[in-house]
């Protein structure tokens, strides 16, 4: 993994000398089509600043140009600095970062005094250039325009003596970036409909987390980092914990700082996973490289079935050696898209942090078409030796493969049996089906459908050795 030091060549930018601050004060940039993707103005803050306020805006607004909005404190902003302080995309305005109050998206803290940056992430700019005014107003008294959160209450975590099936959604935004509800208010809605866990994953911060939760259902801090060229999200990062995003897939060096991002996830204690690597919108589709050691990938998004290509990707991964954990999310953002299409059933021991994230590390997930939909029940056997979804069954030659699926909640439906990528065949599924084979090395899963074709459920493999 390179250094912070090593990675600095990434960010190419003009910087000029700081700008001693007067309240309010008033900058203007010109930007040219060919610039740099992310654009960096420095201004100095004095001592015994409280909080800042800063407002822009950009000609063009109305689509030619669309210019997103960072924030770093003084210090380097090379690649993993400490000094991030937010960001908001293109969602507010105008943002205010205080000692004890701070604007969705930015966290809360001391004010440094010394050089600060805002960072303007130039996602498009018009053909003639873009015209930025930026307005930074400081304050000794912390005169942020949002209250200041009550520290979290204190989850109450649900164990159980056995494992079982938990129902969760790993991919959810709320106002600390583009979605439209309180981080409160978000886990009200998906208790309502069923789920058992979730996961927030804001665009590139993880400033939800310093607002009250309610102890129900589990919340786990993620994080959705929105590179230029792909989204990966990350799940289960500690506090002031945050992975960047700015490498372009042509930055020299970019291979070695994504595999650095996986890294720096693991050493965090958190997972890293590829969203909708197959999508329709600017900068969504995953072009960046996959690094080794990445935990999952999205598969299925929303109320829309699987995606071909998606799928493709996963099984390419697994072709590969590579134990990936497929997954569904909502990725919700609003109404009157459902929260809980789609989502996943993860295997815990219990209803903890660690527990769900270690289920997801090890394949113990069916892909779910919702929340309330009762998930199959799977098992594999090689003679003695059984196993279930994200295991390894140990065979021995000349042995039968055998997968058994039982799905009580379909109908005249139907199951598909994949071995390595390849449908082997498709089986009638009214409440079971099974599929047999000889043993041989390699994973097997069943999609699943009802009678009109809709999918219900994708399992992860069962991967078979031969010994």
């Amino acid at each position: 993994m390179r250094t912070a030091a090593a990675l600095v060549a990434l960010l190419t930018f003009a910087q000029t000398p700081a700008t001693p601050i007067q309240s309010p004060l008033v900058l203007t940039r010109h930007f040219i089509a060919a610039g740099a993707r992310y654009q960096y103005v420095p201004f100095e803050v004095a001592a015994g600043t409280e909080s800042l306020t800063i407002t822009y805006k950009y000609s063009g607004d109305a689509g030619s140009s669309v210019i997103d909005l960072g924030l770093f404190e003084p210090g380097p902003v090379a690649l993993g600095t400490p000094g991030f302080r937010g960001y908001s995309g293109g969602s507010q305005r105008t943002v205010t970062v205080g000692r004890n109050n701070a604007s969705p998206g930015y966290t809360t803290g001391p004010i440094p005094a010394g050089t600060w940056h805002v960072m303007l992430g130039m996602y498009k700019v018009a053909p003639a250039g873009v015209d930025v005014q930026i307005t930074i107003t400081e304050a000794r008294e912390d005169a942020a325009t949002k209250t200041a959160a009550a520290p979290p209450k204190p989850v109450r975590l649900t164990t159980l003596p056995e494992s079982r099936w938990y129902s969760g959604a790993l991919h959810l935004h709320t106002v600390h970036s583009d979605g439209s509800l309180s981080p409160a208010a978000l886990a009200d809605a998906t208790r309502a409909a069923g789920l058992d866990f979730i996961i927030v994953t804001d665009h590139n911060n993880t400033a939800h987390r310093r607002e009250p939760m309610p102890s129900s259902p589990l919340h786990i801090v993620g994080e959705e980092v929105t590179t230029p060229a792909g989204h990966a999200n990350v799940w289960g990062l500690p506090d002031r914990a945050w992975i960047d995003f700015r490498v372009m897939p042509n930055d020299p060096g970019a291979a070695g700082a994504i595999s650095g991002f996986v890294a720096a996830a693991h050493k965090a204690g958190a997972l890293f996973a590829i969203n909708h690597p197959a999508d329709n919108c600017a900068g969504c589709s995953w072009e960046q490289i996959v690094p080794d050691g990445i935990d999952a990938v999205e598969i299925w998004q929303n109320e829309k079935a699987p995606r071909d290509a998606e799928v493709a990707f996963w099984d390419r991964q697994l072709r590969a050696g590579r134990h990936v954990t497929a997954v569904g999310v909502s990725d919700w953002h609003r109404l009157p898209s459902r929260i809980d299409m789609a989502a996943v059933r993860v295997q815990a021991a219990d209803l903890t942090e660690p527990a769900i994230l270690d289920g997801l590390r090890r394949g113990h997930v069916i892909v779910m078409r919702d929340a309330q939909t009762e998930p199959p029940s799977v098992r594999a056997r090689c003679g003695s030796n059984k196993a279930g979804v994200g295991d390894t069954l140990a065979c021995s030659t000349g042995d039968t493969l055998t997968l058994e699926v039982s799905a009580h909640a379909i109908h005249d439906g139907r199951a598909d049996f994949i071995w390595n990528a390849a449908r082997m065949t498709s089986r009638a599924l009214d409440g079971s089906a099974t599929f047999s084979m000889p043993a041989a090395a390699g994973y097997l899963r069943a999609h699943l459908y009802e009678a009109d074709g809709s999918a219900v459920a994708i399992t992860n493999p069962v991967y078979v050795e031969i010994r």
